[in-house]
């Protein structure tokens, strides 16, 4: 059988009390922080704003090889999703990582990455 269990609840209490709490959860921001981290070209985008703080659109979009149209769209999602910010400077627009709880998220995530093996 290996890893699964032969009964069907063992911690009764626990289960119950793990159950109540979940329904008064909202896991909406947890799903969409796991759409931003979903997308390699999004991973991309967070690698280059933790490493350079601000990168332009054009410059973001030769990173990926993607059009700046793709670009924008990915970038538009994570600032819809107060994960970026943006500023604009004449006729070219910058993109951030919101603020420094998002750049500490960002940094812990690539770590993670670095630091286990998974199996694809």
């Amino acid at each position: 059988m290996g890893n699964v269990c032969q009964v069907a609840i063992v911690h009764k209490e626990k289960v119950a009390s793990v159950k109540n709490n979940l329904k008064d959860k909202d896991l909406s921001t947890l799903l969409i922080l796991g759409k931003c981290f979903s997308d390699s070209s999004r991973i991309k985008i967070f690698y280059t704003l933790e490493t350079y703080k601000e990168m332009c659109v054009c410059d973001l979009a030769a990173i990926l090889n993607a059009s700046i149209a793709t670009t924008s769209h990915h970038l538009r999602f994570l600032k819809k999703n107060e994960i970026a910010k943006s500023r604009q400077d004449g006729k070219v627009v910058y993109y951030s990582l919101a603020n420094e709880e998002i750049l500490s998220a960002v940094q812990d995530f690539l770590k993670l990455s670095e630091n286990i093996s998974m199996k694809i």
